[in-house]
């Protein structure tokens, strides 16, 4: 199953892109972005942090990157996190481990 987010009411939500169906909520409130690439969410929260979470149950995977993340996309299992700051870094969107900047 393909899953996409949603952000709805400040909740990532699971959608399947087949239907549109809404298959739960990833994470907590307070959402202000969130990306999938079908296997891995992302969701970047109003207090600057990111999470990692399963697209298939949204099962929490762990944090990911620094404070003070603006935004986020992952492709590819790469997760980009876009800081206040105006710089950018790649993380592993399985181990949330640093692969350097961008």
């Amino acid at each position: 199953m393909s899953l996409s987010v949603v952000i709805r009411n400040g909740q990532a939500r699971r959608i399947d892109i087949k239907n549109g169906a809404d298959k739960g909520a990833a994470g907590t409130s307070n959402a202000i972005s969130a990306s999938s690439d079908g296997e891995h969410i992302v969701v970047v929260y109003a207090d600057g942090r990111a999470r990692r979470y399963l697209a298939e149950n949204g099962s929490d995977k762990g944090s990911v990157g620094g404070m003070n993340v603006a935004s986020c996309n992952i492709s590819g299992g790469i997760i980009i996190l876009g800081y206040r700051d105006g710089k950018s870094r790649r993380y592993d969107a399985r181990s949330g481990a640093d692969k350097g900047s961008v």
